[in-house]
C-alpha cells in the first residue's frame, strides 16, 4: 500500500465545495491522550496504539485515491486534535480560521495556521471572539453554507449532548458567505451529534447522507436524501474522495451497501478507534484542495 503523498503546496481555487474531488488534505496524527475522551455509550476507551495504525491506514488510502497529504505531529495533550476539520475551513480564495467551543484546543488552532501558512493556503478570516464555531458544524457545497446548530430537542437515539459554537461563531461565518453572495442554511442537530459533518455529508452535487436521528433533513430540500439507519447514526460522516466515490468506517455495515446501491463507490476501512468518540471520516482529514 502506498504511503501519503507528500504535499508541497497548493494553489487557488482551494476548495469549491465538498463533494468536489478530494486533491489534497491536511491530517493531525491521533495523541496518546485520545485515550482519556469519554467514549461514545457503550464504547471502551480508545486505544492509542491502534488509533496510530488506523491514521496511517487513512493516509495511506487518500494517497492511493491521488490525495496529496500532509501529517502533523501529533499534540501531546490533546484528545481531539485528530480532528482537523475543526481548525478550520477552505473556500476557494482561503482558509477562514475558526476557534474551537473547547478553550483547550487553541493550540491546535495555532500549529494548523502556521502548516496552511507552509503550504500557500492564505488566511483570509479569522473567527473574533467572543465567537466559537468548529469547522466540523459547516459545510460547503459551492453555492451554499450550512452551518450546523445544535438544540435542546429530545435525541432520538439517547446519546449525550454536546456545548459547542454560539451565534456569534455562525454569525461571522455566515457574514463572510452572505459577502460572497451565497446562501446560508442552518441544520438544526440534536445536542447529542458530536458535529454537523458527522451525521451528514454531501457527497454529490445533488446527494446527501445524512442521519434522522440527529439531523434535520429538511435543511437539504432539493436535495436526494440517502438516510442512515437507526444505530449507524455516525455513518454518515463519510469523507467524500469526488466522482460519487466516499470514504467511510467499514464498521457501518448497514449503510455501506445503501450508498452502493446509490451507485456511490465506498472504500471503507477501519477507524473505529476514532468512531468510539464520534469521529468520523469527514472530521480527520481538513480539506485543502478540491475541484
Amino acid at each position: 500500500m502506498p504511503s501519503a503523498a507528500p504535499l508541497a503546496a497548493v494553489q487557488a481555487p482551494f476548495v469549491r465545495g465538498d463533494a468536489e474531488t478530494l486533491r489534497a488534505a491536511l491530517l493531525v496524527a491521533p495523541s496518546p491522550a485520545l485515550a482519556e475522551r469519554r467514549p461514545l455509550q457503550s464504547e471502551s476507551n480508545s486505544i492509542p496504539e491502534r488509533a496510530e495504525e488506523q491514521h496511517a491506514l487513512l493516509a495511506a488510502r487518500l494517497a492511493a485515491h491521488g490525495v496529496a497529504v500532509r501529517v502533523l505531529a501529533a499534540p501531546e495533550r490533546a484528545p481531539l486534535g485528530s480532528l482537523c476539520a475543526d481548525a478550520a475551513i477552505v473556500f476557494p480564495d482561503g482558509a477562514f480560521v475558526l476557534r474551537p467551543s473547547e478553550l483547550d484546543r487553541r493550540g491546535e488552532v495555532v500549529a494548523i495556521e502556521a502548516a496552511l501558512a507552509t503550504l500557500g493556503v492564505p488566511v483570509v478570516a479569522r473567527l473574533e471572539p467572543p465567537g466559537l464555531l468548529d469547522g466540523g458544524d459547516v459545510m460547503f457545497s459551492g453555492d451554499t453554507v450550512y452551518l450546523g446548530v445544535a438544540t435542546a430537542r429530545q435525541s432520538e437515539i439517547g446519546l449525550r449532548g454536546w456545548a459547542r459554537g454560539n451565534a456569534h461563531g455562525r454569525g461571522q461565518v455566515a457574514a463572510y458567505a452572505r459577502e460572497r453572495n451565497w446562501k446560508v442554511v442552518d441544520v438544526a442537530l440534536a445536542s447529542e451529534a458530536i458535529r454537523l459533518r458527522a451525521v451528514a455529508s454531501l457527497i454529490a452535487a445533488d446527494t446527501v447522507v445524512l442521519s434522522p436521528g440527529l439531523c434535520d433533513a429538511a435543511a437539504f430540500a432539493g436535495l436526494q436524501v440517502i438516510e442512515a439507519p437507526r444505530g449507524e447514526d455516525y455513518a454518515a460522516g463519510v469523507l467524500a474522495l469526488g466522482n460519487r466515490h466516499v470514504l467511510a468506517n467499514v464498521r457501518f455495515r448497514q449503510t455501506i451497501p445503501l450508498l452502493r446501491k446509490a451507485k456511490f463507490n465506498v472504500d471503507a476501512i477501519d477507524l473505529w478507534e476514532f468512531g468510539k468518540i464520534g469521529a468520523t471520516p469527514s472530521l480527520l482529514a481538513l480539506a485543502l484542495k478540491r475541484g
